[in-house]
């Protein structure tokens, strides 16, 4: 699960982190695709232009 934070000047993106790995915790990042958080779990956060391209299916 991610969510789309807007700060002044930028996106950053909140990512629950509830893999495998993951430690429960919630990692921001500024930038959308394969990370690695803190704890050292590596999942995809996906970006605003994937929800757009989803949403143009319709």
């Amino acid at each position: 699960m991610f969510e789309p934070i807007r700060t002044q000047g930028r996106i950053e993106y909140a990512v629950h982190c509830d893999g495998p790995a993951g430690c429960g915790s919630v990692h921001r990042h500024i930038f959308p695709g394969i990370r690695t958080g803190p704890c050292g779990a590596s999942y995809t956060v996906p970006g605003a232009e994937s929800d757009e391209a989803a949403d143009d299916s319709s």
